[in-house]
């Protein structure tokens, strides 16, 4: 066979690479719009995008990528939160979560820097508000259990008990399984007096073996176990 022929025989293999190429791009240049509202009630917005955007959640796919963003911006240091690693925290943690939106270390470490900053541990808050970090990731990767989780957790520290329900139960939709999910989901539930259904998922916890005593201490102080 000549080469003209193999090249021919080729050209629907070549057209679908193409194509997966440029929807690759297309998903790329659109980007991770800032979406939704802050927790007072305006638009949530910040920088415009930079580097990236990159899925977490596909970040095996993507290591070189990952690798520079995470050993200019996302040190051990910036993570912990003891101090800046090209100025100042908030800075490498907004350059990072811009560049991958759903990172989620970098999201429970400014949902940590604005927890401390709501607190007045921090005399500078995040550069975007700590919610429009979130919404953003889901709004990017809208199927990220761990992100939503992560936001419902946010949520619940701050006092939104009925925002945080409503995420918890749409990473419980995602991740029926997660055992992490329903701990932190049943704490609130606790907290709103749902004490019944925080037992049904306490008790599957429990007989699989979860370790941490908290949700049983409350259920038992309340009566319920």
């Amino acid at each position: 066979m000549n080469n003209r022929s193999t090249a021919i025989r080729n050209l629907p293999r070549l057209a679908a690479l193409v194509a997966g190429l440029l929807s690759a791009a297309g998903a790329l240049a659109q980007g991770a719009p800032w979406v939704g509202e802050t927790l007072a009630g305006g638009p949530c917005t910040g920088q415009p995008q930079g580097y990236g955007p990159y899925d977490y959640t596909q970040r095996f796919s993507y290591s070189h990528e990952l690798m520079l963003v995470e050993r200019s911006h996302f040190t051990q240091k910036v993570e912990l939160l003891q101090g800046g690693s090209t100025g100042k925290i908030q800075g490498d943690l907004d350059y990072t979560l811009r560049a991958w939106p759903n990172h989620h270390r970098a999201l429970n470490s400014i949902s940590r820097y604005g927890l401390e900053f709501h607190r007045k541990q921090r005399s500078e808050p995040p550069y975007s508000p700590v919610e429009c970090y979130f919404q953003r990731a889901l709004n990017y990767s809208p199927k990220d259990a761990t992100a939503t989780l992560l936001y419902a957790i946010y949520l619940h520290k701050t006092g939104h008990r009925d925002k945080a329900l409503e995420a918890y139960e749409t990473a419980h939709e995602l991740a029926p399984e997660n055992p992490q999910v329903m701990y932190n989901m049943s704490l609130l539930l606790v907290d709103l007096g749902q004490l019944e259904r925080a037992k049904s998922y306490a008790t599957k916890l429990y007989a699989n073996g979860f370790p941490l005593p908290g949700l049983k201490n409350q259920l038992q102080q309340k009566g319920a176990w």
